[in-house]
């Protein structure tokens, strides 16, 4: 399954399109900004993907 099974990274994955959306990027802005594609954005929001989507996004998101 594409969940990511690290209780912290899913609780982090849960709130990642709301941040998103709070600091005012849009899918495209944040694939920029990060260097990943939007449908990688959008899996790594949606719980799938690998760890280091939620890393790099995070990292843009601080």
């Amino acid at each position: 399954m594409g969940h990511t099974s690290n209780p912290q990274l899913a609780r982090a994955d849960d709130s990642l399109a709301s941040r998103r959306l709070a600091k005012g990027y849009s899918l495209e802005d944040l694939a920029i900004a990060t260097g990943l594609t939007t449908h990688e954005i959008v899996s790594a929001e949606n719980g799938g993907g690998p760890a280091n989507y939620v890393q790099r996004i995070e990292s843009v998101l601080r």
